[in-house]
Order: C-alpha cells, then sequence, then structure tokens
C-alpha cells in the first residue's frame, strides 16, 4: 500500500496545545459552568479523567431533590476514588432530621475538607472526626460525644483554617478557640440586636490567645446597616481584626451558596458576606468590599 501525504496527511503535523496546558484550559472552563464541563467530557476519554472529579468536587445533599437517591445509589456502588473526588458537602437544612443517609454520606466521602451542615440532624463526632477539614459551617448542638472541654482538641480540626459557628453566644462563648492552631477565619452569630456586654470579654479573649487568626467576624441581626449598635461594639474592641456584620432575617440559611455560586449573587446577600470575607487591614473597609470568611477552597 503506498502512503500519500497529501491524501492522509500527517496528524502529528497539526499543532497541539501541551497535554498540561490543555488540561488546564478545560479544567477552568469546567469550574466555571458545570454545564460546559458536562460537554468536555464528551471530547475524549482522557477529557472525562480529568474533567469528572470537578463534576462531583461540590455536593448538596437535598432531601426534596429527585437526585438524592442517585447520589446515594453512585456512592455505593462507584469505586473509592469516586468518593474522594468529593471535596465540597452543603447539607441542606430541610434534611430529614437524623436521616441515616447524611451520615453515610460523610463517612464515605472521607476526602471532605469543606464541611457546610444547616441541617437539625444528629452527626457523631466519630463520623466528623474521620475528615480533615480546612473550612466548617456548623451547629456544634448537632454534634454527638463532643465533650465541652475538647471541642477541637481532635487531630480532625488541626488543619481548621475558617470556621462558622451558628450556635448561640452562651455556647461559642464556652469553647476554647485556641485548640485550632491553623485558625485564621472565624465567624460567630448573634442572635438578638445587642452583643451584651458580657461576650465583649469573650471576644477579646479570642482575639489575644489565637495567634493566627486574622479575621473575627460577629453576624448580628440588624434591622438598618447604619444600626449604632455596630459601632458601640467597635468602639469597645479596639482590633483591626475583628468586623461586625449584620444579617437578617430572610437570608439566614436558605441563601448560604459554596463560595463559587455566592459570586454570582447579589451583594447585599448575607451569603456574600459569609463566603466573601477576607483578611483586608481595615474592618470598615471589609464592610464595604465584601471580601473572604470562606474564600473559593483549594486543594
Amino acid at each position: 500500500m503506498i502512503f500519500c501525504p497529501v491524501l492522509c496527511p500527517a496528524m502529528s503535523t497539526e499543532p497541539r496545545l501541551p497535554q498540561d496546558v490543555e488540561r488546564t484550559i478545560f479544567e477552568l472552563a469546567a469550574y466555571k459552568d458545570p454545564g460546559t464541563a458536562l460537554r468536555i467530557i464528551l471530547v475524549a476519554h482522557r477529557c472525562r479523567c480529568w474533567i469528572e472529579p470537578v463534576l462531583y468536587r461540590s455536593v448538596v445533599v437535598r432531601q426534596a431533590s429527585w437526585t438524592f437517591n442517585l447520589f446515594l445509589q453512585a456512592i455505593e456502588s462507584r469505586p473509592a476514588h469516586f468518593a474522594r473526588w468529593i471535596k465540597e458537602i452543603r447539607i441542606d437544612p430541610y434534611i430529614m432530621p437524623n436521616d441515616p443517609a447524611v451520615n453515610r454520606i460523610l463517612a464515605i466521602c472521607t476526602g471532605v475538607v469543606h464541611l457546610v451542615d444547616l441541617s437539625y440532624g444528629k452527626t457523631p463526632f466519630a463520623i466528623l472526626s474521620q475528615l480533615r477539614l480546612k473550612t466548617m459551617c456548623i451547629s456544634l448542638d448537632i454534634v454527638d460525644d463532643l465533650g465541652d472541654d475538647s471541642y477541637f482538641q481532635h487531630p480532625a480540626f488541626a488543619q481548621l483554617t475558617h470556621l462558622h459557628v451558628l450556635d448561640a453566644p452562651h455556647r461559642w462563648s464556652r469553647i476554647p478557640f485556641s485548640d485550632l492552631p491553623a485558625l485564621t477565619h472565624l465567624a460567630l452569630q448573634n442572635y438578638k440586636t445587642q452583643i451584651r456586654p458580657a461576650y465583649i470579654p469573650v471576644l477579646n479573649k479570642i482575639l489575644a490567645d489565637c495567634p493566627k487568626l486574622e479575621v473575627l467576624v460577629v453576624l448580628v441581626p440588624f434591622f438598618r446597616q447604619d444600626d449604632k449598635n455596630l459601632h458601640t461594639t467597635m468602639l469597645r474592641i479596639d482590633d483591626r481584626r475583628l468586623s461586625i456584620l449584620p444579617w437578617t432575617w430572610n437570608h439566614v440559611q436558605d441563601d448560604w451558596m459554596f463560595p463559587q455560586e455566592s459570586n454570582k449573587s447579589d451583594d447585599s446577600n448575607v451569603s456574600q458576606e459569609l463566603c466573601n470575607f477576607s483578611t483586608a487591614k481595615n474592618p470598615r473597609t471589609r464592610r464595604r468590599k465584601r471580601q473572604a470568611v470562606c474564600p473559593t477552597p483549594k486543594n
């Protein structure tokens, strides 16, 4: 058989991107838009290998969704590495309390490093301690077998840098946050329109005892952005790391989104404040810029 280069041009002469560059381009496109990710997977087998972990990176456990049972079946039947692809889990506030499926998901997905638990069910500490979390949003009241004197001494929390505690002040005021060696960003809830004077020393102690802490946020319900309680508390604590941020009753839990999703939301949304609160030097500037408590996670 005679080879004719005119009729059969060599494929090697066509310009090709280096594979690492090609992979980076496809991954960036997949992170930006899940719909694009689904199309990229169909391009070639290598693209499927690159992009499939991106598709399953963030999971929202929402019981009302028809995909809930399908997801359970998937993690039960797929190879072990499938569960390790999952890095972020958000548990919906409307999940059935104490649904064993939720604990099963957490037990299987041991690669999770970013956890948001807005449910009212009980999560066994034995399951939570298997994870190596970097960011966590949770109410400690839902964690079973978490001793009052040893909240965060377990090695599972050694890498935790960003923490949002949903408990009321009477609970978080007793937590030794200094047990978290890597903690840099901490958000606390205050469910009344004023921060009680008794909690001012607690906030001072947190700032003093956490050497790596860069940002401390207290979320207080305000009906107006210029509420004088904001300025009063700031004057009592002379520390640039502290910010008192307003939140409204209609944006407590329902609009909490993962960081990449929250970037699409309105700046007035309190979930934007929680996800985009950063280490700007001036806390008053941080309130205007709406920069990071939970930045977009990176492995």
